[in-house]
């Protein structure tokens, strides 16, 4: 075993049964998981084809595999590992591949990404008859994943609330009726139905159980009660489960994820030991010590203090800015300084939008840079263009790879004769590639269009035969060849067409790679695709500082970071209404923090354009928690604009303040209700007399105030 500190030499070693480890950011955690493999292989002389790890992303599980392949190989004599190491996903497309027929489902079936989720409910909406209340498909897709990634669905026998989830009800069947008649999963069907097989089909629970007696699981905190019921199910016998998290880094509740199953793990599974990893060796002193001091605030948590033992390092800096456009000119005039370090230096923020202004910045000085979190490579339109080809050679039901490529390139079928085969699909129940093929004997229709349904069912039908047991590459250059896609591409977009086609070029790339590099056909590289995360794409350019936001940061470390944007309404997230929300960002915050090497440094603004209007700021309470563990670059006042009021301050002695001031109350505004006590303004609407301001209170209450009739105070100081 290599070198571990004494608690990491506990964990790795942990005697069977369930074990929590408590990993704080940047304390080896992946060390600790790789560790206990080898050790379980090596030292206890357990077969290595019953360790099941499952992790989040393919990058995390492809580190882990390559890390524990590196330190048995020479005993195993092998470079492959028998163990199972691979996403939740992934490991349950892989035993769905070979149990989903117990559920009544077809083995060959396709997984939908979100793309294709996008594009069947935006078809479902649009058909919905006049009545139904207007949904947006995102808003539809989240509220449908949320019900299956907490294990239910609409209770059929309650009436509805609202006529929203009257409509959503509707959508919800319609929605999982085309993925049957597609023949079609979407990714928390994957979680769902494993659970079902595991809970429904003992004989299968048991195989699975034998197989894999030892469970390990990353980042514990992140796992949605689906995650959690599969990590039990599988356990439920042995009790050999080996979890790894950090509650103070659950920042996903949005995307499913339930703080709660790491919070009651020791509950959750008798005799369990919790092991806490408190040495960190990524940060500074000084990061540690204002990261710890945000974090403890937090209730929800079963609490650990980082430290390090590398003396030294520079203050965490808190530099604020008259503007937010003089925010972003300070912060990259600092990147600047770092000269060669910009490579190794991040610009974190909360939303997407603000690093417009830093984008901007950087152009003017004509400076690299990347920002996470644009158009991904396999979500490009030539791409997935390409990819419908694929998937529908490999699943003829699959109707909206068929709607995606039926006109691409154009061939004489367009939306009033979709229209026609749409109901035809409909009425008999058929996928529309079926229908198509029928259409040869329908004499409804006239002859162009029936030249043009048979002649894509005869194009798709011999590149189906040419390409078995072709290489990815081949079937690809197949696919551009027989439809004139790179001609498509020249026509349809003269302006970009070169960087389109370079697209193409580069995808024709990946193809050969996974060629090369694995086993299997086009099956297998659109599973492989249909499991591909956004973290997995990172490849920051030599000398290039990256923007992302503190989500997209997770997991990453930097030399140096900036992060931006330390304001009520920003961070803590204007959306943050409730006491669990805004510990939540208060984990991001610290999540943020803790990227962080060498250097960090916190800035805000005084104002900021918001939704087309200029807006005063105040600093996030989370600075005042931070308190004396920041030094800030420049200590001027915050001044108001002119021609208005100063704020009123609260008297010495617990006297009560003065009245609001005319105009006075802004966002992240400190004030005291003699009922409710102190609290935050959320937002304000209206003016003068009509004034209103939505307050979030210390008690977690929050509520809407005109300010005119209220008891309402401004106070200032450090909160309580």
């Amino acid at each position: 075993m290599i070198e571990l500190n004494e608690a990491q030499r506990i964990a790795a070693t942990s005697p069977d049964g369930p074990t929590l480890v408590l990993a704080g950011a940047g304390t080896g955690k992946t060390r600790v998981i790789v560790e206990r493999i080898v050790w379980l292989i090596e030292e206890r002389g357990v077969d290595p084809r019953n360790i099941l790890a499952l992790t989040f992303t393919n990058r995390a599980a492809n580190e882990m595999r390559t890390r524990v392949i590196a330190r048995v190989m020479g005993r195993l004599g092998t470079e492959r590992l028998a163990s199972w190491v691979g996403t939740f996903h992934a490991f349950a497309l892989y035993v769905l591949r070979r149990e989903i027929e117990r559920l009544g489902y077809g083995s060959s079936f396709t997984v939908f990404d979100e793309a294709d989720q996008l594009s069947l409910m935006r078809r479902l909406l649009r058909d919905l008859p006049p009545s139904h209340v207007k949904l947006t498909p995102r808003d539809v897709l989240s509220w449908i994943s949320r019900q299956k990634q907490d294990l239910g669905e609409p209770d059929s026998a309650a009436p509805p609330q609202t006529d929203a989830e009257e409509t959503a009800r509707l959508l919800w069947r319609q929605y999982h009726d085309a993925l049957r008649r597609a023949s079609a999963l979407d990714f928390d069907d994957l979680l769902v139905l494993l659970v079902r097989l595991l809970r429904e089909h003992e004989d299968a629970r048991d195989k699975y159980r034998r197989r894999y007696k030892h469970i390990l699981v990353d980042e514990y905190q992140d796992t949605n009660r689906a995650q959690y019921e599969i990590a039990r199910l599988l356990t439920d016998g042995h009790g050999n489960i080996f979890v790894v998290g950090d509650e103070d880094q659950s920042i996903y509740s949005w995307r499913g994820a339930n703080i709660q199953n790491i919070l009651d793990f020791e509950r959750d599974f008798e005799n369990a030991r919790v092991i806490r990893l408190e040495q960190n060796y990524r940060s500074t002193a000084p990061i540690l010590s204002a990261a710890n001091e945000l974090v403890k605030n937090n209730r929800r948590r079963l609490g650990k203090t980082l430290y390090t033992y590398h003396k030294g390092g520079e203050p965490v800096r808190f530099y604020v800015a008259g503007s937010a456009e003089e925010e972003a000119e300070w912060v990259v005039e600092e990147v600047k300084k770092l000269g060669d370090g910009a490579g190794h230096a991040a610009v974190l923020y909360r939303a997407n939008w603000q690093s417009r202004l830093v984008e901007e910045a950087l152009r003017r000085r004509g400076m690299n840079y990347i920002v996470v979190g644009g158009v991904r490579f396999y979500s490009r339109k030539e791409i997935k263009d390409l990819l419908g080809y694929m998937r529908l050679l490999v699943n003829p039901a699959d109707d909206e790879s068929l709607r995606r490529i039926i006109a691409v390139p154009p061939r004489g079928i367009g939306g009033v004769t979709m229209e026609r085969f749409e109901e035809y699909a409909r009425e008999r129940n058929q996928p529309l590639l079926e229908v198509l093929r029928d259409s040869e004997h329908d004499q409804t229709l006239n002859p162009r269009m029936r030249d043009a349904a048979l002649a894509f069912v005869h194009l798709i039908d011999d590149l189906a035969y040419q390409t078995k047991r072709m290489p990815v590459r081949d079937i690809v250059n197949l696919i551009l060849d027989t439809t004139k896609y790179r001609e498509y591409l020249q026509q349809s977009d003269e302006k970009d067409f070169r960087t389109r086609l370079e697209t193409v070029d580069e995808f024709l790339s990946a193809c050969t790679q996974f060629d090369g590099q694995q086993s299997g056909g086009v099956a297998e590289f659109l599973q492989d695709l249909a499991l591909y995360s956004e973290a997995d794409e990172l490849n920051v350019r030599e000398g290039a500082v990256t923007l992302l936001t503190c989500h997209s940061a997770k997991g990453l470390e930097f030399d140096t970071v900036f992060l931006i944007g330390l304001e009520e309404g920003l961070l803590p997230h204007v959306t943050a209404e409730s006491e669990r929300e805004v510990e939540e960002e208060r984990r991001l915050c610290y999540v943020a923090m803790t990227r962080a090497r060498r250097k960090l440094t916190l800035t805000a603004a005084q104002s900021r354009m918001m939704h087309g209007t200029r807006e005063d700021r105040a600093d996030s309470r989370f600075v005042r928690e931070i308190g004396g563990q920041l030094e800030r670059v420049r200590k001027e006042p915050r001044e108001t604009p002119a021609g208005r009021p100063s704020l009123a301050k609260r008297p010495a002695g617990g006297q009560p303040p003065e009245a609001v001031p005319e105009g006075a109350m802004k966002t992240g505004t400190p004030v005291h209700h003699p009922k409710f006590g102190r609290g935050y303004v959320m937002y304000t609407t209206g003016s003068g007399d009509k004034l209103r301001a939505k307050i979030r209170f210390d008690s977690g209450r929050v509520a809407m105030f005109m300010v005119s009739q209220s008891p309402l105070q401004i106070i200032e100081g450090k909160k309580k």
